[in-house]
């Protein structure tokens, strides 16, 4: 990547992280006869490493590191599963995270969760090459409170429904050296409530860094049931994302199709 590559894509990362924190701003500005709500501010740094079997057939890990000083916790992630691919637009997923997570408010236990999914995401393009794609995902989280070694489980449903747009002219678009932008909407639902918590809006923008990586700036607007109530703007989440494609020797367009199909957003 050239020196003007990288200063180009802080520029334009830095206007991002600009717009996200003026809509942060923005959305908790209230009339002067109501308390600005809590909004707590999330960031998260993840690698996405993939690596194909067969032409139908991936496997992916997952390695992730959250910090959310407004609730004085830490998270690191580590999974890994597989995704196959029966007929084209179609791919089976299944996987397990581990998600560890280590409490610094007082009173406050230790957590270690346990989180087997399995989903199905169906894709699609139009003519002018945006890409979109609906994921459909059950999961099982198993969380064991450290200090008791009492174990909780919640079932979840997800749904995310996103759109990929490139920032280029449809001959360059999903080419190395060239940006991209999405939108996607999802809301999970919980077992134990029976209710959607939380729903989660993103967006944010993507370079292609050559064929076997990507790096990806994205921003969540998270909505949240405080104390059990109606779902309530709570959370700005940070994220940056690196897919990266592991396997030499395969098809540079091969390669970049991979990690441009693959990937979570947990």
């Amino acid at each position: 990547m050239s020196i003007r590559t990288l200063i180009r894509f802080a520029v334009v990362l830095s206007g991002v992280l600009l717009c996200g924190a003026a809509a942060s701003v923005g959305a908790q500005t209230t009339s002067s006869t109501e308390p600005p709500p809590d909004i707590a501010n999330e960031y998260r740094i993840t690698g996405y490493p993939s690596y194909p079997v067969t032409d139908k057939l991936s496997g992916f890990g997952y390695l992730g590191y959250v910090s959310k000083p407004d609730a004085d916790y830490t998270s690191i992630y580590l999974g890994a599963g597989s995704f196959y691919r029966p007929v084209n637009p179609v791919q089976l997923w299944i996987g397990l995270i581990a998600v560890a997570t280590d409490q610094d408010a007082p009173g406050k236990s230790n957590q270690l969760e346990l989180r087997p999914f399995v989903g199905a995401k169906f894709m699609g393009a139009n003519a002018r090459k945006w890409r979109y794609y609906n994921w459909t995902r059950y999961e099982i989280r198993f969380t064991e409170t450290r200090d008791t070694g009492d174990w909780s489980t919640v079932h979840r449903i997800r749904n995310q429904s996103r759109i990929d747009f490139p920032l280029t002219s449809v001959a360059k678009a999903w080419t190395p050296k060239t940006f991209y932008t999405w939108t996607d909407f999802e809301p999970i639902w919980r077992s134990d409530s029976g209710q959607v918590d939380p729903l989660r809006w993103r967006t944010g923008l993507g370079y292609i860094a050559h064929s076997r990586l990507l790096i990806e700036f994205q921003y969540y607007m998270q909505y949240t049931r405080p104390g059990g109530g109606a779902l309530k703007y709570t959370d700005n989440i940070f994220r940056l994302n690196f897919k990266v494609m592991t396997k030499r020797g395969i098809l540079p367009h091969t390669a970049l199709s991979g990690l441009l199909d693959g990937g979570i957003e947990d």
